[in-house]
């Protein structure tokens, strides 16, 4: 939910929740335990099997737990399993510093809820943060994706409202360590809502509607009078393109496909996620010009822990996505970037907005691990590349790329929902390391 912060950043988050997860008598333990037996190979002895039963069924804990236990709460003890049409919230408050933003005070909400069986029905998930910096900045955000009932319904959204500044460091891959970029002010009001259907088991075809506005756009680092021009990648680009370098907007439907099989959307221990998604962008509707493209967003999920009944898994997932210009010629700001994915996890290693391009293409692996039995702490490592065109100096797409890595640390908020918080240590060279804080998993 933050995606980033430069330098040193506090974070201080107090939790309220009406969760827990997987409390079970001793009839089901007792029938889990034979379960389990009967699963795993003749060859364990009895010692063995003992062993591993002992740490499948270590009870689980969350931040809610140890802090019903530090506060001597005398309330009433959340729902054992989660409720169908019953939301579930965490509030996180936040506040932080970093060179680029000074001061940062904020708060998020993320949402849970069941609106069917769980047996033929994901998990459905929002959420809500809104920041504001001693630089003057202010952005409120909601993402939320939610299932109906037997999935036959998704609808995905991601609606913002931001008064930012951020640099920009022109097209392609440019591996200046040095480049501090080209200040950026703008406001920006992102719409984007799609409706899929179900038509076969985990596939969905689907409308929507998606628009991009930004206004306001300010280039800090302009200067276009004599003697002493100097003209900015933002400026020369809308120029070129026939654009007003000081407000455009690119609207339009798009048609999307998606195939979702995971167990889980908020924390996946297995299955698989691909969406395609064509967007045309038209006049008609608003668009400062005619443009479309295309979008894919691929990810993987392989449970790699020793035995399946265990409750703390060893996840190795990947995660691509990519957008490629097929018609006219997109605003500026509307190009592709890292950390402007939905959720603004792409690139870690790197500052939000680093890489653009008329074409993008990202790429990402993360390992996750268990650190504590009973699932509270757990770690990540990470790597990414990410590659982008620029079609004014001929760069092509994968002509060059960019690598980040890192690792992080996560604790565990809410266990019904599996939803974490991160900590994560990224660096784009072993001098160069930013720390990002997420709610939920990176992808």
């Amino acid at each position: 939910m933050y995606r980033e912060s430069i330098g040193l950043q506090l974070l201080l988050f107090t939790c309220f929740s009406v969760q827990t997860l997987y409390a079970q008598n001793d009839a089901t333990n007792n029938k889990q335990n034979q379960t389990q037996k009967d699963s795993l190979p003749k060859s364990l002895t009895i010692s063995q099997l003992d062993s591993i039963n002992q740490i499948a069924l270590i009870p689980q804990k969350d931040l809610i737990d140890y802090l019903r236990v530090v506060l001597k709460s005398k309330s009433k003890a959340p729902d054992t399993i989660m409720q169908v049409g019953r939301i579930y919230k965490n509030f996180l408050p936040v506040i932080g510093y970093g060179p680029a933003y000074g001061v940062v005070v904020g708060a998020g909400i993320s949402f849970s809820t069941l609106l069917g069986n769980k047996a033929n029905t994901h998990i459905s998930s929002a959420l809500l943060n809104a920041n504001i910096t001693s630089q003057k900045q202010f952005h409120v955000n909601f993402r939320s994706n939610i299932y109906f009932p037997n999935d036959k319904w998704i609808l995905q959204g991601d609606f913002r409202m931001m008064v930012y500044s951020q640099p920009t460091y022109g097209l392609g891959i440019q591996k200046n360590e040095n480049d501090s970029g080209q200040n950026m002010r703008f406001n920006y009001v992102r719409i984007y809502e799609k409706a899929y259907r179900k038509i076969a088991k985990s596939f969905y075809i689907g409308l929507g509607l998606e628009l991009d506005k930004h206004f306001a756009i300010k280039d800090d680092d302009l200067d276009i009078t004599l003697p002493g021009i100097q003209i900015t990648d933002h400026f020369q680009y809308s120029l070129k393109n026939g654009y007003d370098p000081e407000q455009y907007t690119a609207i339009g439907l798009s048609i999307n496909f998606l195939y979702d099989n995971r167990d889980n959307t908020i924390n996946c221990y297995k299955g698989s996620y691909a969406q395609l998604s064509f967007r045309g962008n038209s006049q008609f509707l608003g668009s400062t010009q005619k443009s479309s493209s295309l979008f894919f967003d691929l990810r993987k999920y392989f449970d790699l822990s020793r035995h399946s009944k265990a409750m703390n898994k060893s996840i190795l997932a990947f995660w691509g996505w990519g957008q490629i210009l097929t018609g006219g010629t997109m605003p500026y700001l509307a190009l592709p970037s890292i950390g402007w994915d939905t959720y603004n996890r792409s690139g870690r290693g790197y500052v939000q907005g680093r890489f653009r391009g008329d074409d993008m293409a990202y790429f990402e692996t993360e390992y996750r691990f268990p650190i504590s039995a009973n699932g509270f702490l757990g770690g990540v490592v990470f790597a990414n590349s990410t590659t982008a065109s620029n079609k004014l100096d001929n760069q092509s797409l994968f002509n060059s790329t960019a690598i980040g890595y890192g690792f992080g640390l996560r604790v565990k908020m809410d266990k019904k929902s599996r939803t974490n918080i991160g900590i994560d240590m990224g660096f784009e060279n072993p001098q160069t390391r930013r720390v990002y804080f997420t709610l939920q998993e990176a992808f």
